[in-house]
């Protein structure tokens, strides 16, 4: 496992919201291929410029429950185009 996930999502779409999607994002682009013990990068592509506070706890649940929160600060990096997406999801979570 290389722990590298590139979330794919349509080109017409530039925000994410929805607890439901969400959770289906993590089950079918994550689940089963990443190993928690070791620093994780998640990949927004750059047409994603929203994400609502739905889509984060959906789709960090499961990731919540095996590091927690904190777990989530210091071993997850994240990419976008959104300087403060991480920020963002943290804020979310808490």
């Amino acid at each position: 496992m290389n722990n590298v996930i590139n979330l794919q999502f349509s080109q017409s779409l530039s925000g994410l919201a929805g607890y439901d999607f969400g959770m289906e994002t993590y089950k079918e682009q994550v689940e089963g291929k990443i190993d928690f013990s070791e620093p994780i990068t998640i990949v927004f592509p750059n047409n994603i410029e929203r994400i609502a506070s739905s889509f984060i706890q959906g789709f960090f649940g499961v990731i919540v429950e095996n590091i927690g929160i904190s777990g989530i600060e210091k071993r997850i990096d994240i990419s976008s185009t959104r300087a403060d997406m991480k920020e963002t999801i943290i804020r979310n979570l808490l």
